[in-house]
């Protein structure tokens, strides 16, 4: 039967071929694909040849194709195909996306997002397709049918990133799907929703994936909110210090896993040079970084200077365009730290009013120490 509608997808027109396929039922179609796939058996061919007898100006057509193509993901996503062929596959499905009418994009986009809210994804190599598919669905122009109103193409993809940063992801597709939106036309919302998704889900990781996270999440900040980017990956790391050092569980570390010291520097090193590649090869980077820190010298700085910023900060001296202002910014921060020092040692009242704050100048000492 596949080599019957490999000859017909042969011939110079497709009518044949048409009348063929609509004499077969979906599901029969679909099985056929899926044990040539899992075989290894022309999966290529046979799948040119539905999509090509199966056009979009047609609703039958149009219909079979949304069937197969979801047909092709769950194949994909099972494990059970040889490398070479869930690539072939992975590689005409990306041709066809853009193939497909606005409504049937719009089904494809939801169904990716309820396998990744449902956590039903198996290994994530669909995943390449999402970007395809958002990609495509915003240059449709035709307005669609969503929920309770009609929207434009570029309205339903804020809408479905917008579900998808609110719901669940499963532990080991984050870096992936963090990934995946630098693929993605994000306007600066869009953006924002994304890092802040990606922030909230460095607690839920263990720390050995944090570093291949951050280095995907300085990419897609390249978009956008780099600042934002910059201040989560400090405070968290802040926050994580001082968790390790007084052997307490703060609220938003909960899930993660108390590790050795030497681990720990380890991964923040691998963190820093991230960070510092990645101001070499976007400086609006470190301006942004900068700003982060001095704005943080107008009130209780504990949040930005800590021990992860000031070692953060003396690798970008590394930058010849920024040692100047880092090591302005150390000076800065060192005197206006003694001055409130020697403030609250005159000043009953201020010490109990202010908490207690480390000495910056020590700080320092104590990281050029012990990394």
């Amino acid at each position: 039967m596949d080599q019957k509608i490999i000859s017909l997808a042969s011939e110079k027109t497709a009518d044949r071929l048409q009348e063929f396929l609509q004499t077969l039922k979906e599901d029969y179609l679909a099985n056929l694909l899926q044990s040539q796939a899992v075989k290894g058996k022309a999966a290529g061919a046979l799948l040119r040849a539905i999509f090509k007898g199966s056009p979009c100006s047609e609703e039958a057509g149009a219909l079979r194709r949304l069937k197969i193509y979801i047909c092709c993901i769950h194949l994909v996503e099972s494990g059970d195909l040889q490398k070479e062929v869930a690539s072939e596959i992975i590689g005409l499905l990306m041709l066809e996306a853009h193939n497909f009418p606005g409504s049937l994009l719009l089904e494809l986009a939801k169904e990716f997002i309820s396998a990744i809210k449902e956590g039903s994804l198996t290994n994530g190599k669909s995943l390449e397709l999402l970007p395809i598919i958002l990609t495509a669905l915003v240059a449709n122009k035709e307005n669609l049918d969503y929920e309770k109103g009609e929207l434009s193409g570029e309205e339903c993809k804020k809408q479905l990133i917008n579900t998808l940063c609110s719901g669940r992801w499963d532990q080991q597709y984050v870096i992936q799907l963090t990934s995946m939106f630098k693929d993605v036309p994000l306007t600066a919302e869009e953006v924002e929703f994304v890092v802040e998704k990606v922030l909230r889900m460095f607690s839920k990781l263990n720390l050995q994936e944090i570093p291949p996270l951050v280095y995907q999440l300085l990419v897609l900040s390249s978009k956008g909110n780099r600042r934002r980017a910059l201040e989560g990956i400090i405070t968290f790391f802040n926050k994580l210090d001082k968790h390790h050092n007084e052997e307490q569980s703060g609220d938003e570390l909960l899930d993660l896993v108390t590790v050795p010291s030497g681990e720990l520097r380890h991964v923040e090193g691998t963190i820093i040079l991230h960070i510092v590649f990645a101001i070499k090869l976007d400086c609006e980077l470190g301006r942004e970084l900068l700003k982060h820190l001095k704005a943080g010298q107008q009130g209780d700085f504990s949040n930005n200077i800590c021990p992860f910023s000031i070692a953060l900060l003396l690798s970008v001296t590394r930058i010849q365009r920024f040692e100047e202002q880092v090591f302005d910014l150390l000076k800065a921060s060192v005197v206006k730290s003694f001055k409130d020092l020697q403030l609250l040692q005159g000043s009953k009242f201020l010490q109990n009013l202010v908490p207690h704050r480390s000495c910056v100048s020590t700080m320092i000492l104590e990281v050029v120490k012990n990394r």
